[in-house]
């Protein structure tokens, strides 16, 4: 699953792509993973421009010269393609497609049918971005929920926004805390650690990316993770990484990681 490195190239490179561009037909086509009906969301893109194109949380979002905001969650093995009107008949596994004035097209496919379109979603409070996370925040959180795993706390989008397992692994190792760890047993110093980690993985990975993928839209590249990473056997510090299901997710760590509990 795209998590906040992957969406962030992502929209940038939508940016680039589709931003002043007029939409002169939207078509929805998959069942159930829209808030609306296709033919209102149809009818609030269509004749508008798109103004500005952002990663929230693990989501894209698009917002239009009519006011409307299209968030777009890619699940598991959604991605963005961008085409022309004419081949855009034929994306395999259609979600979205979006056609513009120039003749050029945006679709969203997805072979398992999960990515999911929201249009002008209820104000609710939103998770801090995990870029912006603090240590006064993170406290404050554990202080509510003691006894929850901080592998568990990482991955929950309506605590912290962007975050999915492959960068909590990688997070977690960076700060040296086991993922097994509840989040009230949390030293001042591993919760430092914690809040240093997150961004400089996150930036680190944003980096690489642009990098060696400047042009991506969809997947998700990990050949440079440290830990969670099936190809590597040993941690950069030469620690044997263990594989465990934890949370029900394929997790990655060391015994270099301390068990706070």
């Amino acid at each position: 699953m795209p998590e906040l490195p992957d969406l962030t190239i992502f929209a940038a490179n939508l940016s680039k792509a589709v931003v002043g561009k007029k939409i002169v037909r939207a078509t929805y086509h998959a069942k159930q993973r829209l808030n609306v009906s296709p033919e209102e969301l149809s009818n609030a893109l269509i004749s508008s421009l798109i103004t500005k194109v952002d990663r929230v949380g693990k989501e894209v979002c698009f917002t239009t010269s009519n006011g409307d905001s299209m968030y777009v969650h890619l699940m598991l093995s959604g991605g963005f393609l961008l085409t022309t009107e004419k081949e855009v008949e034929q994306v395999d596994y259609p979600v979205l497609t979006i056609c513009f004035a120039d003749r050029s097209a945006l679709a969203v496919n997805d072979p398992k049918g999960w990515a999911t379109v929201t249009l002008n979603p209820k104000a609710e409070a939103k998770a801090p971005d995990a870029l912006s996370v603090t240590a006064d925040y993170l406290k404050s959180k554990f202080r509510k929920r003691p006894k929850m795993l901080i592998k568990s706390f990482l991955l929950d989008q309506q605590l912290i926004g962007g975050i999915g397992n492959a960068y909590s692994d990688e997070i977690l190792w960076r700060a040296r805390i086991s993922p097994k760890s509840e989040v009230g047993k949390l030293s001042e110093e591993a919760v430092a650690s914690l809040v240093e980690s997150i961004p400089l993985v996150l930036n680190e990975a944003i980096d690489y990316l642009r990098k060696h993928h400047p042009d991506i839209l969809s997947g998700e590249f990990r050949e440079f993770l440290k830990v969670h990473n099936p190809s590597v056997k040993k941690s950069p510090t030469g620690s044997p990484i263990i594989k465990e299901q934890i949370l029900s997710k394929k997790s990655y760590y060391t015994q270099e990681q301390e068990l706070y509990k």
